[in-house]
């Protein structure tokens, strides 16, 4: 039995367009949903099709690709997992790929690009079982980035090797990158150039990636627990106990952090990699904000004094 999985927040109409073309798939024998508090509840897809089911999680200000997936696997009750995002559109094909015991699918980000799809690496099929042998995707992984591929080196690292989904076999449909960091951030980040770390991509995958080496995920964590506030056929609403969320040390947080602003030092400035590892918190932000927010450049910052 495969399980198709997808959750969103906001991403509605990418869902709507994309959930006759799953439902119409070969193999397919449940579509289960996470609404991620999305503005307008999703309760209602349920209606649509027997093979859906909808979990709705409430109070959640933010897009969490960890916890919204982990949640929605325990809702899935088919032996086979394909987690779907809301925008892709496969082929049918892809329903023939059969995770096996030494082995799982994904799409990889290398073999999209050149074809424009660099987003086939967030697709992939795997087992329950492989599943819960690395306990589902790392909690400790709260912004965009490096949340598949932890999950991909965990499987292998378990034994399971990764096998590829060709990429033609996976479409999407258009629209900016930002709309893929919309949700990402609370309305309330700050502006300037903290504000401007906080939406970019590659600054938080280089933090979660140092959030993985020193915070490994395994089955010794506990994932975040849910209380079920309404239910009905095929569908709940859920809210997740934010009591009980994983800590991450402060000390942890300092060390991911620093790494991502010399990352971002190097890759924007072009200052080489030894030498950014040399500089502090406070002169990486101070680089990138001379980079970013040049008060001297025409038309920047403040504007000049009247003359006498």
């Amino acid at each position: 039995m495969t399980s198709i999985l997808s959750a969103c927040m906001n991403r509605e109409a990418h869902l709507r367009q994309s959930l006759p073309l799953w439902l119409s798939l070969p193999k397919v024998d449940e579509v289960v949903i996470v609404d991620w508090s999305n503005s307008r509840p999703l309760v209602e897809l349920a209606r649509m099709d027997q093979r859906i089911r909808v979990v709705r999680v409430e109070g959640e200000p933010r897009w969490i690709l960890s916890y919204a997936y982990n949640v929605g696997v325990t809702r899935t009750s088919g032996s086979v997992i394909f987690k779907c995002d809301a925008d892709c559109s496969p082929h049918p094909e892809v329903t023939d790929l059969e995770p096996g015991p030494a082995h799982f699918y994904a799409g990889y980000w290398k073999s999209g690009r050149p074809l424009g799809k660099a987003w086939v690496n967030g697709q992939c099929l795997f087992s329950r079982a492989q599943f819960d042998a690395v306990n589902g995707y790392s909690e400790f992984i709260r912004t965009y980035g490096r949340d598949d591929e932890d999950f991909y080196d965990r499987l292998a690292a378990s034994g399971f090797a990764r096998r590829e989904i060709d990429a033609s076999l996976l479409d999407f449909i258009e629209h900016e990158q930002d709309a893929r960091m919309a949700n990402q951030v609370e309305s309330r980040a700050a502006d300037g150039i903290e504000g401007l770390l906080k939406k970019d991509p590659n600054f938080n995958e280089i933090r979660n990636f140092f959030f993985t080496k020193l915070l490994p995920w395994g089955r010794d964590r506990l994932r975040a627990p849910y209380a079920i506030v309404e239910s009905g056929e095929r569908w709940e609403v859920v809210r997740r106990d934010k009591t009980r969320e994983l800590p991450i040390p402060e000390d942890i947080q300092v060390i991911a952090r620093l790494n991502a602003l010399r990352h971002a030092v190097s890759q924007l400035i072009g200052l080489p990699q030894p030498s950014a590892a040399k500089l502090d918190a406070k002169a990486c932000l101070a680089l990138l904000s001379n980079r970013l927010f040049p008060k001297s450049a025409p038309g920047q910052g403040a504007p000049p004094k009247p003359g006498p």
